[in-house]
């Protein structure tokens, strides 16, 4: 074996043993371990070589070796071998979601719920983007004598409800003029346009009907507005109590970040297509500084598109988390399709 290919395999062999264990690796343990046969002399001048070069460290002088930020780099760019899910467990992860895809938000809910189970991460799920969201149909039901409840379903599947109240007795009739005259003048509307400007022309242009759809109209903005708002599902938070990469007072400031859902679906949109993984310093933020993330884009459709991810110690098991997050992604958007198609 070349000496070059040798201390790739030895970086790997690290990596992967501290990934484990959470212990630094000497030569001695890496010996019984390698599936090659070299001295433990060798091994440890190739492991003082790849400290060297900024891939391993020594965190006291007689203990072993651990990774740095670039010898993970190195692991899961060139060295890393993915872990296939089995059949179970792409069974469990669809049936675990399919009891939620009867709307959007619950789908995506549901999807972080499951991934911080089966990783001891913190799952984020991110809405599609609102600002690419078109209104696609307006309902209305009638929930009492003169309430009824506003139901807008966008072109990302998105679903926002609004009670409103009227001044009078609301009937089946009149609920079927507000649901076609809404459908008229708002269906393929971008959810972004309807604007008080916008909302004002509206009221012009029904003319005296505007007397009796004040409250629609505004029951209507309300809705469109949360549809245009940026949405993300958080589970697992309690996980960062059991990481110990992470300084006192770094835990507030990553809590401080997840309850800010524009901040962070802007954090998480660079990721590929395919699970794109960001190590510590890496992360464009300070507060995940001492974690990695990695984020996966979910699609359905050229409009709908958001991102799963995870947030944990550099120090995760990657070759599975990476199998487990892709495969959900994969499903979140065909149920998601599925939603949107019938809809």
């Amino acid at each position: 074996m070349e000496p070059a290919q040798r201390k790739l395999k030895i970086l790997e062999a690290v990596v992967e043993a501290f990934i484990k264990t959470g212990e630094p690796v000497g030569s001695k343990a890496l010996c019984e371990n390698l599936d090659f046969n070299v001295s433990s002399a060798t091994i440890r001048n190739d492991m003082a070589e790849l400290a060297s070069l900024g891939l391993l460290e020594q965190t006291h002088t007689s203990s072993g070796r651990i990774p740095t930020e670039l010898g993970y780099r190195i692991y899961v760019d060139k060295l890393m071998k993915r872990i296939p899910l089995t059949k179970y467990e792409q069974s469990h992860i669809y049936d675990m979601l399919y009891p939620t895809s009867d709307a959007p938000d619950h789908l995506l809910e549901g999807a972080a719920a499951l991934l911080s189970e089966m990783t001891g991460c913190v799952a984020v799920a991110t809405s599609p983007p609102g600002e690419a969201a078109t209104i696609k149909k307006i309902r209305f039901i009638q929930t009492g004598r003169c309430t009824a409840m506003v139901i807008l379903i966008t072109s990302t599947g998105s679903v926002k409800t609004k009670l409103f109240r009227c001044d009078f007795i609301i009937t089946p009739e009149l609920t079927e003029m507000f649901e076609k005259t809404m459908n008229e003048r708002f269906s393929g509307i971008s959810v972004t346009d309807v604007t008080p400007a916008f909302m004002q022309s509206s009221a012009a242009a029904l003319g005296e009907m505007s007397i009796l759809m004040t409250n629609v109209l505004l029951a209507v903005n309300d809705a469109a507005k949360d549809a245009s708002a940026a949405n993300a599902a958080v589970k697992g938070q309690s996980n960062f109590f059991t990481m110990t990469e992470l300084a006192s007072g770094d835990g507030k400031r990553v809590m401080e970040l997840l309850s800010h859902s524009r901040e962070l679906e802007k954090l998480l949109m660079g990721a590929d297509s395919k699970a794109s993984i960001l190590i510590g310093s890496e992360i464009n933020h300070p507060a995940l500084s001492r974690l990695s993330v990695i984020a996966s884009h979910y699609t359905s459709t050229p409009e709908c598109s958001g991102v799963l991810a995870l947030i944990g110690p550099v120090r995760m098991n990657y070759p599975k988390i990476v199998s487990a997050l892709e495969y959900t992604s994969d499903i979140v958007g065909n149920m998601l399709s599925e939603l949107i198609e019938y809809g």
